[in-house]
């Protein structure tokens, strides 16, 4: 098995299975915008919401096969990156069913619960759950990124690796988390296009030009 092709398509599905639930699902963050809350709370969508958070969380799952094709590519350091790959995959998923969890509380409870709600609170817990489902995630890989630059990548890979690693890290800032989130997608897909190099004494990774 390629365990660079296995860390590249994982990468790439946590990437892409991030990335478009996180600009659909409408949970709030960021600065607080009343309006946004209240269709959050809102009765009727529920079940989208939901299918648009198992979609995250299946996508999540990506960072399983991530971690166990790093781990065989980083020698002694593999057993961290491993660690912190199944720590990302637990957030995560912690952090997908609270960004829905109030949706289907709203649903099952009725008006009395989505009326009883206060904005600010709701707006609290979906920055919460913001944060679980992409930040705490992207700190993990963020440290893994920064292991990665210890392996043999192009150089252009490497640079790009090093500063992902930090923008994955401090992800809470808001705009660093959409360089991480790149680097997902443009890293996940070189690693997945790597060619078999020919049986060598030294392993050696070959992208394609």
């Amino acid at each position: 098995m390629n365990h660079r092709r296995t860390a590249g398509l994982g990468l790439l599905v946590y990437g892409l299975g991030t990335a478009v639930p996180f600009a659909t699902i409408g949970v709030p963050g960021g600065a607080y915008e009343p309006a946004k809350v209240t269709a959050y709370l809102a009765q009727g969508h529920a079940l989208s919401t939901f299918a648009i958070a198992y979609l995250g969380l299946f996508a999540t799952l990506g960072l399983l096969a991530f971690g166990q094709g790093i781990r065989a590519e980083l020698g002694r350091r593999g057993d961290t990156a491993w660690a912190l790959s199944v720590a990302a995959l637990a957030l995560g998923v912690v952090g997908w069913f609270v960004g829905a969890g109030v949706v289907v509380a709203t649903a099952e409870g009725g008006p009395a619960i989505s009326a009883g709600v206060p904005l600010p609170v709701a707006h609290t817990i979906g920055e919460i759950a913001g944060l679980l489902t992409g930040c705490a995630p992207a700190f993990c890989i963020g440290v893994v990124a920064l292991l990665m630059t210890r392996a043999p990548l192009p150089g252009w890979l490497r640079a790009f690796t090093a500063v992902a690693g930090v923008c994955g890290i401090l992800a809470p800032l808001y705009f660093t988390f959409f360089v991480y989130l790149l680097w997902t997608l443009v890293c996940g897909a070189a690693l997945a296009r790597t060619r078999t190099p020919v049986a060598t004494s030294t392993p050696a990774l070959t992208l394609p030009a």
